[in-house]
């Protein structure tokens, strides 16, 4: 079973599709097999995407730290809810059963972590590819932009390549299955 740590915004967005998208990318995978991680909330798309996984009966795995646990609103519904004590603490929970990333739109703590995922790819601290779902072109300015940086010499070349940019669920869930199912 492949297990993919998720990002999520902890905001609905302004697109409707942004919602309905994450619920139905939830259940797709659930559907395929796949396990989860994510960051345990129960608003925005990464609620949507839980309950998506939740109503296949899909494993999912929420870390929320304690200082979030009611402002996020942890998600009671999960198979199974850790608390930490730290952001720090959460990401490294979240990351390191992963056998790949999944990133949802989402706002600056979606962004920090997927930033940091990739630093950490590049240095050889983590592995596994990245999948983006561009729900309604939502990551096309961080793909232009992760294409400038390493254009001008600031990314390893070829560093990027296992960034994997979706913006159907079909196509992306094919793509998790063939890369994580095994």
């Amino acid at each position: 079973m492949g297990c993919l740590c998720v990002f999520a915004g902890a905001a609905t967005g302004q697109s409707q599709n942004y919602m309905s998208q994450s619920y139905q990318l939830g259940e797709e995978l659930a559907k395929a097999g796949h396990s989860f991680i994510y960051g345990g909330g129960r608003t925005g798309l990464m609620g949507s995407f839980a309950d998506g996984v939740i109503s296949q009966k899909g494993h999912i795995h929420g870390i929320i730290p304690a200082f979030l646990e009611d402002r996020e609103v942890a998600h009671k519904g999960v198979t199974q809810l850790t608390i930490t004590d730290s952001m720090h603490e959460r990401k490294t929970l979240m990351y390191e059963p992963a056998d790949g990333f999944l990133i949802l739109p989402g706002g600056l703590g979606t962004l920090d972590e997927t930033m940091e995922v990739l630093t950490w790819r590049q240095l050889k601290k983590l592995d596994g590819p990245v999948f983006t779902f561009s729900i309604d072109g939502y990551w096309e300015p961080m793909r232009s932009l992760l294409s400038h940086i390493e254009a001008q010499g600031f990314a390893n070349t070829g560093g990027l390549d296992t960034i994997y940019w979706h913006d159907h669920i079909d196509t992306l869930v094919e793509h998790c299955n063939k890369l994580l199912l095994k």
